[in-house]
Protein backbone atom coordinates (compact mmCIF):
# COMPACT_ATOMS: atom_id res chain seq x y z
CA UNK A 1 0.00 0.00 0.00
CA UNK A 2 2.83 2.55 1.06
CA UNK A 3 4.75 1.55 -1.94
CA UNK A 4 1.37 1.89 -4.45
CA UNK A 5 1.27 5.60 -2.74
CA UNK A 6 4.66 6.51 -3.61
CA UNK A 7 4.72 5.61 -6.87
CA UNK A 8 1.66 7.19 -7.72
CA UNK A 9 3.24 10.26 -6.64
CA UNK A 10 6.16 9.68 -8.92
CA UNK A 11 3.60 8.95 -12.07
CA UNK A 12 3.15 12.81 -12.45
CA UNK A 13 7.14 12.96 -13.18
CA UNK A 14 6.64 14.68 -16.34
CA UNK A 15 3.15 16.83 -15.51
CA UNK A 16 4.15 20.32 -16.85
CA UNK A 17 5.15 23.34 -13.97
CA UNK A 18 3.07 25.88 -13.98
CA UNK A 19 4.27 28.71 -16.48
CA UNK A 20 6.39 31.33 -14.56
CA UNK A 21 4.35 34.44 -13.49
CA UNK A 22 1.59 31.62 -11.78
CA UNK A 23 3.91 30.43 -10.05
CA UNK A 24 5.10 33.26 -7.51
CA UNK A 25 6.21 33.24 -4.21
CA UNK A 26 5.24 37.27 -3.29
CA UNK A 27 5.74 36.69 0.85
CA UNK A 28 6.51 34.93 3.60
CA UNK A 29 5.31 31.40 3.38
CA UNK A 30 4.05 31.74 0.20
CA UNK A 31 0.91 32.88 -2.19
CA UNK A 32 -1.46 32.34 1.40
CA UNK A 33 1.38 32.29 3.61
CA UNK A 34 0.23 28.32 4.19
CA UNK A 35 3.93 27.10 3.01
CA UNK A 36 2.43 25.31 0.32
CA UNK A 37 2.42 25.68 -3.89
CA UNK A 38 -0.01 24.98 -6.45
CA UNK A 39 3.10 24.38 -8.60
CA UNK A 40 3.80 20.49 -9.32
CA UNK A 41 5.41 18.25 -12.12
CA UNK A 42 8.50 18.54 -9.73
CA UNK A 43 11.23 15.35 -9.93
CA UNK A 44 9.24 13.18 -7.78
CA UNK A 45 13.15 11.41 -6.72
CA UNK A 46 16.09 13.12 -7.04
CA UNK A 47 19.60 10.82 -8.69
CA UNK A 48 23.21 11.97 -8.83
CA UNK A 49 23.20 15.59 -10.14
CA UNK A 50 19.65 16.40 -9.46
CA UNK A 51 18.17 18.71 -8.49
CA UNK A 52 20.16 20.80 -10.22
CA UNK A 53 22.13 23.75 -8.85
CA UNK A 54 21.17 26.79 -10.82
CA UNK A 55 23.24 28.98 -8.74
CA UNK A 56 24.33 30.29 -5.07
CA UNK A 57 25.94 33.27 -3.80
CA UNK A 58 26.97 35.07 -0.44
CA UNK A 59 23.97 37.10 0.90
CA UNK A 60 24.96 38.54 4.18
CA UNK A 61 23.87 38.35 7.55
CA UNK A 62 20.15 37.37 8.80
CA UNK A 63 17.30 35.03 8.58
CA UNK A 64 15.22 36.97 6.17
CA UNK A 65 13.15 34.46 3.88
CA UNK A 66 12.87 34.94 0.21
CA UNK A 67 10.40 36.73 -1.85
CA UNK A 68 9.48 36.25 -5.59
CA UNK A 69 7.05 38.04 -8.14
CA UNK A 70 7.11 40.20 -11.32
CA UNK A 71 10.42 37.77 -12.03
CA UNK A 72 12.38 39.34 -9.31
CA UNK A 73 13.75 37.68 -5.91
CA UNK A 74 13.75 39.90 -2.82
CA UNK A 75 15.08 39.17 0.62
CA UNK A 76 17.28 41.04 3.66
CA UNK A 77 20.54 40.94 5.15
CA UNK A 78 23.07 43.00 7.27
CA UNK A 79 25.80 44.20 4.62
CA UNK A 80 28.77 46.57 5.67
CA UNK A 81 26.90 46.89 8.68
CA UNK A 82 23.42 47.88 7.67
CA UNK A 83 20.24 46.26 7.05
CA UNK A 84 19.41 46.18 3.77
CA UNK A 85 16.55 45.34 1.11
CA UNK A 86 17.66 43.37 -1.70
CA UNK A 87 16.43 42.81 -5.07
CA UNK A 88 18.18 39.24 -7.28
CA UNK A 89 17.79 37.68 -10.37
CA UNK A 90 16.15 34.36 -9.79
CA UNK A 91 17.84 33.31 -12.67
CA UNK A 92 21.47 34.10 -12.12
CA UNK A 93 21.04 35.65 -8.87
CA UNK A 94 23.03 38.56 -9.55
CA UNK A 95 21.79 41.62 -7.58
CA UNK A 96 19.89 43.94 -9.34
CA UNK A 97 19.79 46.76 -6.52
CA UNK A 98 19.70 47.08 -2.85
CA UNK A 99 18.35 49.79 -0.51
CA UNK A 100 19.63 50.30 3.24
CA UNK A 101 16.60 50.45 5.65
CA UNK A 102 18.54 51.32 8.95
CA UNK A 103 21.99 50.38 10.92
CA UNK A 104 22.57 46.25 12.20
CA UNK A 105 20.43 45.92 15.22
CA UNK A 106 23.28 44.06 17.85
CA UNK A 107 22.18 40.63 18.96
CA UNK A 108 22.72 39.53 22.83
CA UNK A 109 23.51 35.98 20.93
CA UNK A 110 25.88 37.48 18.48
CA UNK A 111 23.73 36.67 15.30
CA UNK A 112 22.34 39.71 14.10
CA UNK A 113 20.41 40.34 11.12
CA UNK A 114 16.91 40.57 9.69
CA UNK A 115 13.90 38.12 10.47
CA UNK A 116 11.16 39.50 8.40
CA UNK A 117 10.43 38.45 4.89
CA UNK A 118 9.42 41.34 2.46
CA UNK A 119 6.37 40.68 1.03
CA UNK A 120 6.03 42.00 -2.97
CA UNK A 121 2.26 43.39 -4.29
CA UNK A 122 1.57 46.03 -6.69
CA UNK A 123 4.92 46.95 -7.59
CA UNK A 124 6.13 47.54 -3.78
CA UNK A 125 8.01 45.77 -1.56
CA UNK A 126 7.37 46.25 2.33
CA UNK A 127 9.97 45.60 4.53
CA UNK A 128 10.40 45.33 8.38
CA UNK A 129 13.64 45.96 9.77
CA UNK A 130 14.83 44.33 12.92
CA UNK A 131 14.84 47.71 14.86
CA UNK A 132 11.02 48.08 14.03
CA UNK A 133 11.24 50.13 10.74
CA UNK A 134 8.70 49.39 7.85
CA UNK A 135 9.08 50.46 4.35
CA UNK A 136 7.75 50.64 1.09
CA UNK A 137 10.18 50.34 -1.74
CA UNK A 138 9.36 50.32 -5.44
CA UNK A 139 9.89 46.72 -6.53
CA UNK A 140 11.55 48.14 -10.01
CA UNK A 141 14.61 50.04 -8.48
CA UNK A 142 14.16 49.63 -4.48
CA UNK A 143 13.69 53.55 -3.89
CA UNK A 144 12.07 54.62 -1.05
CA UNK A 145 8.10 55.25 -1.46
CA UNK A 146 7.19 55.52 2.83
CA UNK A 147 8.54 54.45 5.64
CA UNK A 148 7.25 54.70 9.56
CA UNK A 149 9.01 53.61 12.93
CA UNK A 150 7.09 50.81 14.50
CA UNK A 151 7.93 51.14 18.04
CA UNK A 152 10.17 53.19 20.10
CA UNK A 153 14.16 53.30 20.04
CA UNK A 154 15.25 50.14 21.88
CA UNK A 155 11.10 48.65 22.32
CA UNK A 156 12.14 45.51 19.79
CA UNK A 157 11.54 42.10 21.27
CA UNK A 158 14.53 40.48 22.68
CA UNK A 159 15.70 38.65 19.67
CA UNK A 160 14.82 41.72 16.69
CA UNK A 161 11.25 43.00 15.62
CA UNK A 162 10.36 39.48 13.31
CA UNK A 163 6.86 40.59 11.72
CA UNK A 164 6.65 39.49 7.78
CA UNK A 165 4.40 42.37 6.99
CA UNK A 166 0.95 41.28 5.83
CA UNK A 167 -0.42 43.19 2.38
CA UNK A 168 -4.02 42.62 2.41
CA UNK A 169 -7.00 45.00 0.56
CA UNK A 170 -4.56 47.75 -0.29
CA UNK A 171 -3.21 48.19 3.52
CA UNK A 172 -0.04 46.60 5.12
CA UNK A 173 -0.75 44.27 8.56
CA UNK A 174 1.51 44.30 10.75
CA UNK A 175 2.08 43.62 14.74
CA UNK A 176 3.66 46.37 16.59
CA UNK A 177 4.21 48.19 19.71
CA UNK A 178 6.80 48.63 22.09
CA UNK A 179 5.06 48.20 25.85
CA UNK A 180 1.57 47.24 27.25
CA UNK A 181 -0.23 49.90 26.68
CA UNK A 182 0.45 50.48 23.15
CA UNK A 183 -1.51 49.54 20.17
CA UNK A 184 -0.07 46.16 18.74
CA UNK A 185 -1.70 46.05 15.82
CA UNK A 186 -1.29 48.67 12.99
CA UNK A 187 -2.73 48.80 9.50
CA UNK A 188 -0.94 51.07 7.43
CA UNK A 189 -2.31 52.11 3.36
CA UNK A 190 -0.19 50.55 1.33
CA UNK A 191 0.17 53.15 -1.00
CA UNK A 192 1.04 55.88 1.17
CA UNK A 193 2.06 54.51 4.37
CA UNK A 194 -0.87 56.54 6.29
CA UNK A 195 -2.25 54.84 9.40
CA UNK A 196 -5.65 53.37 8.63
CA UNK A 197 -6.37 51.74 11.81
CA UNK A 198 -4.86 50.43 15.28
CA UNK A 199 -6.36 47.61 17.44
CA UNK A 200 -5.52 45.19 20.51
CA UNK A 201 -2.34 46.68 23.34
CA UNK A 202 0.88 44.81 23.84
CA UNK A 203 4.39 44.08 22.52
CA UNK A 204 4.95 42.44 19.50
CA UNK A 205 5.93 38.83 19.43
CA UNK A 206 7.52 36.99 16.75
CA UNK A 207 4.65 35.74 14.82
CA UNK A 208 3.04 37.11 11.55
CA UNK A 209 -0.61 38.03 11.10
CA UNK A 210 -2.47 34.78 8.54
CA UNK A 211 -5.60 36.39 6.43
CA UNK A 212 -8.66 33.92 5.67
CA UNK A 213 -11.80 33.37 5.14
CA UNK A 214 -14.13 31.29 7.62
CA UNK A 215 -17.98 31.51 7.25
CA UNK A 216 -18.04 34.00 4.42
CA UNK A 217 -15.58 36.67 6.64
CA UNK A 218 -12.45 37.99 5.79
CA UNK A 219 -9.99 38.25 8.69
CA UNK A 220 -6.62 38.32 10.26
CA UNK A 221 -5.62 35.99 12.75
CA UNK A 222 -2.96 36.35 14.38
CA UNK A 223 -0.82 34.57 17.51
CA UNK A 224 0.48 36.92 19.91
CA UNK A 225 2.45 36.82 22.45
CA UNK A 226 0.69 39.66 24.71
CA UNK A 227 -1.73 37.81 26.30
CA UNK A 228 -0.92 34.68 24.43
CA UNK A 229 -3.43 34.67 22.81
CA UNK A 230 -5.32 33.74 19.45
CA UNK A 231 -7.21 36.90 17.99
CA UNK A 232 -9.05 37.85 14.90
CA UNK A 233 -9.53 41.34 13.38
CA UNK A 234 -11.89 42.30 10.46
CA UNK A 235 -10.30 44.02 7.50
CA UNK A 236 -11.38 47.40 9.26
CA UNK A 237 -9.40 46.47 13.06
CA UNK A 238 -12.80 45.32 14.87
CA UNK A 239 -12.17 41.91 16.68
CA UNK A 240 -14.14 38.98 15.66
CA UNK A 241 -13.12 36.93 18.01
CA UNK A 242 -10.21 35.75 20.86
CA UNK A 243 -9.08 32.54 22.55
CA UNK A 244 -6.48 32.48 25.09
CA UNK A 245 -3.96 29.88 25.47
CA UNK A 246 -1.12 28.95 27.85
CA UNK A 247 1.94 29.07 25.00
CA UNK A 248 5.04 30.36 26.24
CA UNK A 249 7.50 30.61 23.51
CA UNK A 250 4.99 32.33 20.35
CA UNK A 251 7.26 32.30 17.28
CA UNK A 252 5.40 30.43 14.47
CA UNK A 253 1.86 31.19 12.64
CA UNK A 254 -1.18 29.64 12.82
CA UNK A 255 -2.09 27.56 10.23
CA UNK A 256 -4.85 27.15 8.33
CA UNK A 257 -7.06 24.24 7.81
CA UNK A 258 -10.16 24.73 5.64
CA UNK A 259 -12.73 25.13 6.17
CA UNK A 260 -12.70 26.44 9.81
CA UNK A 261 -10.05 25.42 11.68
CA UNK A 262 -6.40 26.70 13.06
CA UNK A 263 -3.75 24.95 13.81
CA UNK A 264 -1.29 27.18 16.73
CA UNK A 265 1.78 25.51 18.54
CA UNK A 266 5.18 26.48 20.41
CA UNK A 267 8.22 24.83 21.48
CA UNK A 268 7.19 24.44 25.14
CA UNK A 269 6.24 22.06 26.58
CA UNK A 270 3.40 23.62 28.82
CA UNK A 271 1.52 24.06 25.82
CA UNK A 272 2.58 22.27 22.18
CA UNK A 273 -0.17 22.02 19.98
CA UNK A 274 -3.77 23.40 19.78
CA UNK A 275 -6.13 22.57 16.89
CA UNK A 276 -9.44 25.37 17.13
CA UNK A 277 -12.31 25.40 15.16
CA UNK A 278 -14.11 28.66 14.44
CA UNK A 279 -18.24 28.63 14.16
CA UNK A 280 -20.37 31.22 13.31
CA UNK A 281 -23.60 32.14 14.64
CA UNK A 282 -26.03 35.09 13.96
CA UNK A 283 -23.04 37.84 12.98
CA UNK A 284 -21.25 36.28 16.03
CA UNK A 285 -17.82 34.19 15.93
CA UNK A 286 -17.25 31.72 19.01
CA UNK A 287 -13.75 29.20 19.18
CA UNK A 288 -13.70 25.56 20.27
CA UNK A 289 -10.84 23.46 20.84
CA UNK A 290 -10.97 19.90 18.91
CA UNK A 291 -7.86 18.66 20.36
CA UNK A 292 -4.70 19.55 21.91
CA UNK A 293 -1.64 17.74 21.83
CA UNK A 294 2.62 17.42 22.47
CA UNK A 295 3.51 16.06 19.57
CA UNK A 296 3.83 19.17 17.24
CA UNK A 297 6.05 21.48 19.31
CA UNK A 298 6.54 23.84 16.45
CA UNK A 299 9.89 26.27 17.20
CA UNK A 300 10.83 28.67 14.69
CA UNK A 301 9.24 26.88 11.62
CA UNK A 302 5.17 26.18 11.28
CA UNK A 303 3.72 23.09 10.05
CA UNK A 304 2.03 22.77 6.56
CA UNK A 305 -1.41 21.77 6.32
CA UNK A 306 -2.01 18.95 2.78
CA UNK A 307 -4.97 17.13 2.45
CA UNK A 308 -6.06 17.34 5.88
CA UNK A 309 -2.73 16.19 7.25
CA UNK A 310 -0.35 18.36 9.43
CA UNK A 311 3.62 17.99 8.61
CA UNK A 312 6.06 19.36 10.94
CA UNK A 313 9.02 19.79 13.39
CA UNK A 314 8.15 18.78 16.65
CA UNK A 315 11.45 20.64 17.96
CA UNK A 316 14.03 18.35 16.65
CA UNK A 317 11.59 15.41 15.30
CA UNK A 318 9.78 15.89 12.28
CA UNK A 319 5.79 14.49 12.29
CA UNK A 320 3.02 13.72 10.45
CA UNK A 321 -0.45 14.25 12.54
CA UNK A 322 -4.01 13.80 11.48
CA UNK A 323 -5.61 17.17 11.42
CA UNK A 324 -9.00 16.13 12.80
CA UNK A 325 -7.60 13.74 15.73
CA UNK A 326 -3.97 15.25 16.11
CA UNK A 327 -3.04 11.60 16.42
CA UNK A 328 0.59 10.76 15.31
CA UNK A 329 0.80 9.38 11.88
CA UNK A 330 4.98 9.03 11.48
CA UNK A 331 7.77 10.43 12.78
CA UNK A 332 11.45 11.23 11.88
CA UNK A 333 14.60 12.34 12.95
CA UNK A 334 17.61 13.38 12.27
CA UNK A 335 16.94 16.60 10.59
CA UNK A 336 17.33 19.02 13.63
CA UNK A 337 14.87 22.11 13.93
CA UNK A 338 14.11 22.12 10.53
CA UNK A 339 11.74 23.72 8.42
CA UNK A 340 9.48 22.59 4.69
CA UNK A 341 7.37 23.37 2.40
CA UNK A 342 4.95 21.35 0.36
CA UNK A 343 4.20 21.34 -3.51
CA UNK A 344 2.65 19.07 -5.88
CA UNK A 345 2.16 15.76 -3.50
CA UNK A 346 6.26 16.25 -2.17
CA UNK A 347 7.81 18.09 1.20
CA UNK A 348 10.73 19.56 0.22
CA UNK A 349 12.93 19.63 3.94
CA UNK A 350 15.84 21.69 4.87
CA UNK A 351 17.26 20.39 8.32
CA UNK A 352 19.13 23.17 10.35
CA UNK A 353 22.05 21.40 9.29
CA UNK A 354 21.48 22.76 5.06
CA UNK A 355 21.02 19.02 4.37
CA UNK A 356 17.41 19.42 1.65
CA UNK A 357 15.13 16.25 1.62
CA UNK A 358 12.53 15.21 -0.59
CA UNK A 359 9.53 12.66 0.67
CA UNK A 360 6.71 12.12 -0.72
CA UNK A 361 3.42 13.77 1.45
CA UNK A 362 1.08 10.97 2.38
CA UNK A 363 0.31 10.13 5.77
CA UNK A 364 1.58 6.24 5.38
CA UNK A 365 4.55 6.80 6.37
CA UNK A 366 8.49 8.77 5.86
CA UNK A 367 9.90 7.78 2.51
CA UNK A 368 13.11 9.76 1.61
CA UNK A 369 13.21 10.38 -2.66
CA UNK A 370 16.33 12.01 -2.09
CA UNK A 371 19.29 14.24 -0.44
CA UNK A 372 21.29 16.92 -1.01
CA UNK A 373 23.87 18.52 1.22
CA UNK A 374 22.93 21.94 -0.02
CA UNK A 375 24.49 24.37 2.45
CA UNK A 376 26.72 24.16 5.82
CA UNK A 377 25.79 27.01 7.22
CA UNK A 378 22.77 27.58 10.37
CA UNK A 379 19.83 26.81 8.20
CA UNK A 380 16.94 28.29 9.87
CA UNK A 381 15.75 29.61 6.99
CA UNK A 382 11.76 28.63 5.54
CA UNK A 383 12.30 27.56 1.61
CA UNK A 384 10.74 29.50 -0.71
CA UNK A 385 9.19 28.11 -4.08
CA UNK A 386 9.15 29.97 -7.40
CA UNK A 387 8.36 29.25 -11.20
CA UNK A 388 9.85 25.41 -10.87
CA UNK A 389 13.21 26.38 -8.16
CA UNK A 390 13.46 25.94 -4.88
CA UNK A 391 15.69 29.04 -3.07
CA UNK A 392 17.12 28.48 0.29
CA UNK A 393 18.84 30.34 2.65
CA UNK A 394 21.43 29.97 5.61
CA UNK A 395 22.68 32.80 7.49
CA UNK A 396 24.89 33.86 4.85
CA UNK A 397 24.38 32.46 1.68
CA UNK A 398 21.46 31.53 -0.91
CA UNK A 399 21.66 28.93 -2.90
CA UNK A 400 18.93 28.11 -5.69
CA UNK A 401 17.98 24.49 -6.74
CA UNK A 402 15.80 23.52 -10.38
CA UNK A 403 13.47 20.85 -9.29
CA UNK A 404 12.32 20.04 -12.99
CA UNK A 405 12.91 17.22 -15.04
CA UNK A 406 15.82 17.84 -17.38
CA UNK A 407 15.68 14.72 -19.99
CA UNK A 408 12.80 11.94 -19.73
CA UNK A 409 13.43 9.02 -17.80
CA UNK A 410 11.80 6.88 -15.51
CA UNK A 411 11.46 8.22 -12.06
CA UNK A 412 12.52 5.31 -9.55
CA UNK A 413 10.43 4.26 -6.12
CA UNK A 414 12.31 5.69 -2.85
CA UNK A 415 12.63 3.46 -0.22
CA UNK A 416 11.31 3.42 2.94
CA UNK A 417 14.39 5.57 5.44
CA UNK A 418 16.19 4.35 8.46
CA UNK A 419 14.92 5.16 11.20
CA UNK A 420 11.53 6.30 10.60
CA UNK A 421 9.03 5.41 13.22
CA UNK A 422 5.54 4.20 11.81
Amino acid sequence: MRRAILLGVAAALWVTVEPAGAGEWPQYRGPERRGTSGESGFLASWGEGQPAEAWRRPIGAGYSGVAMAGGRLFTMAVVDGEEVVLCLDPETGEELWRTAVGPAREEELGDGGPRSTPSVAGGMVYAASASARLVALAAADGSLVWQRELAPAGAAPRFGYSVSPLVDGGQVVVEAGGSAEEPGVLAFDAATGELRWSALAGPAGYSSPLAVEIAGRRQYVLFRRAGAEVVALSPDGELLWRHPTAALAIVTMPVFVPPDRLFVASADDVFGGLMLRIRESEGAFRVEEVWSERLMRNHFNTSVAVDGYLYGFDNGTLRCLDAATGERRWSRRGLGKGSLVAAGGLLFLLGDDGSLVLAPATPEGFYEAGRVQAMSGRAWTSPSLAGGRLYLRDFDEIVAYDLRPREAGAATGAQPAAGAEP
